[in-house]
């Protein structure tokens, strides 16, 4: 069995200012419910090396100053005065590895972050998003907000099913969020083949999911629907625009078995396109041989426990 674990630190990087400020409310939706230390991580660029030597009171000075600036946003946001529950931390380096690294040492379950809009260039196709890079090299689940956060708490979680993938663990977690924040779970599955749904095995899959959460005392509903030549992620998308869901759960590195950096193409088109918060896993302690051995069933353990 695959048991989901609990939520006791969440990280949360800090654009000081509105973003910021977003990313936080968020965080704080997760800490009524389990009651949780929030970090806030202020990252500052730390100079090339030259400047480094040339200057290194420069940098002190920027340091302190970024520190009260983190202070400062702090207490105006909770009004005046920090919690005992939130920490806060401000570094030097490059974002990513900072934050990815600060989530490590600090043993953080979860990270937050206000992403900032999708930059569609000419080279695009060359260029990592940086919410790409941390949720591809984070230990831990990352959730991403494109506008707002749920400031109604999160009734309505939207989980997207591949037939063709193992769902374990994604299973695993649905459940122990829905079960916190008593929600209701909406399971979607894409069929692009030309056959009636309710004989599909995207349907069977999906009831059998269903199943598992409604035997957990929680409320589901699921639905197929024909991609109509359109690609996966586009149909999912306009589901979720049409439901609006409080959150979307998805796993990552679910279509490359090589590269540990590859999020997918499908997880990323929703964690970019979707307007709702995208809560993504990443089963790192899933093996090569164990994706392989998804291609042949008879060999795969499929359970949903």
């Amino acid at each position: 069995m695959i048991i989901a674990p609990e939520i006791k630190k969440i990280l949360v990087p800090i654009a000081i200012g509105r973003e910021g400020a977003i990313a936080l409310k968020q965080a704080m939706v997760f800490r009524e419910v389990y009651d949780c230390e929030i970090i806030l991580l202020n990252v500052i660029p730390e100079g090339s090396f030259i400047q480094r030597i040339m200057r290194p009171n420069c940098l002190k000075e920027q340091i302190k100053k970024e520190e009260r600036k983190l202070e400062k946003f702090t207490m105006n946001f909770f009004g005046g005065e920090i919690p005992k529950y939130i920490s806060l931390k401000t570094t030097t380096g490059s974002l990513i590895p900072k934050i990815i690294i600060t989530a490590d040492r600090t043993k953080c379950n979860l990270i937050i972050i206000k992403k900032r809009k999708r930059k569609i260039t000419g080279l695009s196709f060359m260029k990592n998003e940086n919410a790409d890079n941390l949720i591809s090299g984070a230990t831990c689940p990352v959730l991403t907000i494109s506008g707002k956060h749920t400031e109604k708490g999160i009734r309505n979680i939207l989980i997207p099913v591949d037939v063709t993938k193992r769902t374990a663990n994604k299973i695993a977690w649905v459940k122990y969020l829905a079960l916190k924040f008593n929600a209701k779970v909406h399971v979607v599955s894409v069929l692009d083949l030309d056959i009636a749904p309710y004989k599909s095995l995207a349907h069977r899959k999906a009831l059998e999911i269903e199943k598992s959460i409604n035997e957990a005392g929680l409320e589901s509903s699921v639905v197929i629907i024909k991609s109509q030549k359109q690609l996966m992620h586009n149909v999912v998308l306009a589901h979720i625009a049409e439901l609006k869901p409080d959150l979307v759960l998805i796993m990552t590195h679910q279509e490359s078995i090589l590269f540990d950096n590859y999020i997918g193409k499908f997880a990323s088109e929703i964690i970019h396109g979707s307007a709702s918060p995208v809560f993504s896993l990443a089963p790192r302690n899933e093996t090569l041989m164990i994706n392989l051995l998804d291609s042949f069933p008879q060999y795969s353990d499929h359970s949903l426990s």
